[in-house]
């Protein structure tokens, strides 16, 4: 029984379950901040290139109630890993229900292998796995890493819907201990004065830090930069791209020597 159960582990930055099958490789499945679920089967000995094989849920033998097969979708092959986030809710309700993930795999040369879960003990693993879900962070470190805030035309003023980007960055902050710094550079277009662009771009930077010491963030991490017109990454002389350039610019940067001694520690 112990080798045939599904095991939970998880915190805000993913969740996942694991199901080994012996012989063969294990199934995962897998949520991410701001992604689909993902499932996935690690073969332990197959390769595979370009291939795809059908994933689908079947009935246990005990369970003949439901029709053949419940739901299905396609794992695409990347040597040893195959994948998809195609319809994998329905695969975790079928996980809950004590229904089996059945893989059918078809090499080459007319060979056939079929990869079969074992539906044991797995309630209690998947509610686990959906408190976990409703604590992930909103967004990945991808996502956060940098983000940048659109300003309307002489305003300074947050539009309030930038308010959930502010709300996972500082989450994450929160979360991940290697962001040590916070870059704050604001910007404007370049209409008008030149000293009262550098204001305006002024007043945009702190409105952001201020907003992000609100929620949490320490004031000691933050560094604040204003450009005014400098440094656009649009055309200045149409309505889109002005837009464009009224923005402040996000960016986290991590502690690279504390990531650096994690990594080696995972390697020996």
């Amino acid at each position: 029984m112990e080798k045939t159960s599904w095991k939970y582990k998880g915190n805000v930055f993913n969740c996942e379950v694991t199901h080994s099958i012996e012989g063969f490789g294990e199934f995962k499945l897998t949520a991410s901040p701001g992604e689909e679920l993902m499932i996935s089967l690690h073969a332990d000995w197959l390769r595979l290139k370009d291939t795809s094989s059908d994933i689908i849920i079947e009935s246990s033998a005990w369970q003949k109630q439901y029709q053949h097969p419940v739901a299905q979708s396609t794992l695409a092959w990347q040597g040893s890993f195959a994948h998809t986030s195609r319809n994998s809710r329905a695969f975790l309700e079928a996980l809950e229900q004590g229904l089996t993930w059945q893989v059918n795999i078809e090499p080459a040369n007319g060979i056939q292998y079929q990869v079969n879960s074992t539906p044991v003990a797995t309630r209690s693993v998947v509610q686990q796995f959906r408190l976990c879900q409703q604590t992930l962070l909103p967004k990945p470190f991808s996502y956060v890493r940098r983000v940048d805030l659109q300003f309307n035309s002489l305003s300074s003023k947050l539009d309030p819907q930038l308010d959930s980007d502010l709300v996972a960055i500082s989450r994450y902050i929160d979360a991940d201990p290697d962001v040590k710094e916070v870059l704050i550079d604001g910007h404007a277009d370049a209409s008008g004065d030149h000293l009262a662009n550098l204001q305006l771009s002024k007043e945009r930077a702190f409105e952001v830090q201020s907003r992000l010491i609100e929620l949490g963030v320490p004031a000691g991490m933050i560094q604040v930069r204003n450009h005014g017109a400098r440094s656009s990454i649009a055309a200045n002389n149409n309505a889109q791209g002005r837009g464009i350039n009224r923005r402040v610019m996000v960016r986290l940067v991590k502690d690279t020597t504390s990531m650096a001694t994690k990594m080696t520690g995972l390697s020996l």
